[in-house]
């Protein structure tokens, strides 16, 4: 099926914004993957609205005349102040900036960057890796101000040949992950850290499944029990410490993250009703339809064809 929503690469990033594009992502074996830090002066421009093989934070100062504006599922959030942006690979986002400039500090990297140096317990804590989590964290001024010196710091190590610059900058960035998570809980009453063996496995099992890219490959991993049986635990005891550390049911955590890879699709693919009920895991359309009516009050051709989308202001 060729049909779906784009996904833009690191070297397509380079290209479209006119950048050389790095020896790294020229050279397959890597042994750091990719990294990179800038600080951007924007001009009035949207950029393409598409999903990413890439991980991008954002510091912005935002706009106070409302004139920047971040489209990410289905809302549209206004940029209002300074503030973090954390956007998921899987989930299409564009960032429109109608005002003549606004700053901003990004840094951009790669799975292979961060490969296992990220526990699935903290990466469920952050919208970076985490879709269903809000995406946009405001910022005070002290706030802004200590972020800020994280992404210089990044900066200033990368212009230079510190044999060990990698490293560090792989400790800077973590350190902003968890400022993140730690602004988040704080500010959005975000769930807090996760030590558990067993939910951890959950959580990177539902990972590992999303996005979904074709109805040939589709989510094999649908209730409770089909993780437990990967987990080789009993589905009781995965339901018991999903609940206790997280606050809701094993169904109900792989029932958001269906539905909301069901609205991206919905929204931003060209499939079928039938072709996107068939990569999400359903048997047959009619179980998709009631599944997406349950939980939306809309059918999903109704959905798919409601374009009023409401306009939020960052959190």
């Amino acid at each position: 099926m060729d049909n779906h929503i784009k996904t833009e690469s690191l070297r397509e990033f380079y290209q479209r914004t006119n950048q050389p594009v790095p020896f790294d992502l020229t050279d397959e074996q890597s042994p750091v993957g990719h990294f990179n830090v800038q600080y951007s002066t924007t001009i009035a421009r949207k950029s393409p609205y598409n999903r990413r093989d890439y991980y991008k934070i954002c510091l912005s100062e935002g706009r106070r005349d409302g004139t920047s504006v971040l489209h990410y599922h289905n809302e549209e959030i206004v940029l209002d102040s300074p503030c973090l942006i954390f956007t998921n690979p899987s989930v299409p986002a564009s960032i429109e900036n109608s005002c003549s400039t606004i700053h901003r500090y990004y840094c951009l990297f790669n799975n292979r960057f961060i490969e296992g140096a990220i526990r699935p317990d903290i990466q469920y804590s952050c919208a970076l890796f985490n879709p269903t989590l809000h995406p946009v964290i405001k910022l005070n001024e002290e706030e802004q101000g200590r972020l800020r010196i994280y992404f210089e710091q990044m900066q200033q190590l990368l212009a230079t040949d510190y044999s060990f610059k990698w490293e560090m900058i792989r400790n800077l960035l973590l350190l902003l992950i968890h400022e993140g998570i730690r602004l988040q809980q704080v500010k959005l009453s975000q769930p807090s850290i996760i030590t558990d063996r067993v939910v951890n496995g959950f959580f990177h099992l539902l990972n590992q499944q999303f996005p979904v890219v074709s109805a040939e490959h589709s989510l094999k991993l649908l209730t409770p029990a089909d993780f437990a049986q990967q987990l080789h635990v009993h589905v009781n005891h995965l339901n018991s410490v999903v609940k206790k550390h997280t606050g809701k049911t094993t169904r109900a955590i792989v029932h958001e993250r269906v539905i909301a890879e069901a609205k991206t699709l919905l929204r931003h693919a060209d499939w079928n009703v039938s072709e996107i009920a068939y990569a999400l895991g359903f048997e047959y359309p009619s179980h998709f339809n009631k599944y997406f009516r349950q939980a939306t009050g809309l059918s999903p051709m109704d959905f798919r064809t409601n374009r009023t989308q409401a306009i939020v202001p960052s959190l």
